[in-house]
């Protein structure tokens, strides 16, 4: 308790460390994709948090791959491969922060950014697994970095663990959003064009087995993907084919299927099924 005419103390270090996370924190809030949400994360650690540089680095197989480096300056993009033993891979495998004091007399530290004298690693864990980590130094010409620093980074990690959770999520439901959308203007427009043509014939074959008697199997995936409301160039990603091809496959289709356009062939799927 202070009594007046006391001299308060002076702030902890630790309290001002989690006061400059909190606002480094702060700004990755709203980010609209998981690149920004990265550029902003190396931006912050520097300007809100005090370090000299930072960088993350996505896990691709066993290779670091840098997203991001604030500021952007020196040989930062080339890939680094890990190994047994080595400091980075023991940040990734036991998700724990390190502290190397000495670069340059720690053969089991990768030199992730040139001219590191001393540097602090945290990992990136998102939906339980280890992604990436998040990297800080003071720059080339700073004051060696401490155990605070260490500890303020695993702190920033574990907070944009979280955002990037929140981002990848945002992402994925804007992605089923667009499809939902998309599928329905598609059935809109098939709506309003059953008025302007005449009765489609019957979408069952003879023998009984439907669309399966008209099309190939791989016109089948297609058109079901169609359906979902999916453009070509993203049914060609999903098939791991040319957009080309799918062109192909769609006007085959609708020979097949003695239809005009696109939203008739769903239309003749959704028949179908309905129907099976």
């Amino acid at each position: 308790m202070i009594t007046v005419g006391e001299t308060p103390p002076p702030p902890v270090a630790g309290d001002s460390a989690l006061l400059r996370v909190r606002q480094a924190l702060g700004r990755l809030r709203g980010a609209p994709s998981v690149q920004v949400l990265f550029s902003t994360a190396t931006r912050a650690l520097c300007e809100s948090a005090g370090f000299g540089r930072a960088a993350v680095f996505s896990l691709q197989g066993g290779t670091l791959i840098a997203e991001s480096v604030f500021p952007a300056d020196g040989n930062w993009s080339r890939p680094h491969g890990l190994g047994p033993g080595l400091r980075e891979t023991e940040v990734l495998r036991r998700r724990t922060p390190i502290l190397v004091e000495d670069v340059s007399s720690d053969p089991r530290a990768v030199e992730l950014l040139d001219g590191a004298g001393s540097f602090v690693a945290a990992p990136i864990v998102c939906h339980e697994q280890a992604v990436g980590l998040v990297y800080a130094d003071p720059g080339v010409a700073g004051e060696p970095v401490t155990e605070l620093d260490r500890d303020t980074l695993a702190v920033f990690a574990e907070g944009f663990g979280y955002a990037l959770e929140r981002c990848v999520l945002t992402g994925r439901l804007r992605a089923h959003a667009d499809r939902v959308l998309a599928l329905a203007r598609s059935t809109e427009e098939s709506v309003t064009q059953f008025g302007s043509y005449e009765r489609l014939p019957a979408v069952r074959a003879q023998n009984g087995h439907g669309l399966h008697a008209l099309l190939t199997r791989r016109e089948l995936e297609v058109v079901a993907m169609l359906a979902e409301g999916e453009t070509n160039a993203r049914i060609a990603q999903r098939l791991v084919v040319s957009e080309d091809t799918v062109k192909s496959h769609v006007k085959h289709i609708l020979r097949k299927l003695g239809v005009h356009n696109r939203s008739q062939a769903v239309s003749r799927y959704f028949q179908a099924q309905a129907a099976s």
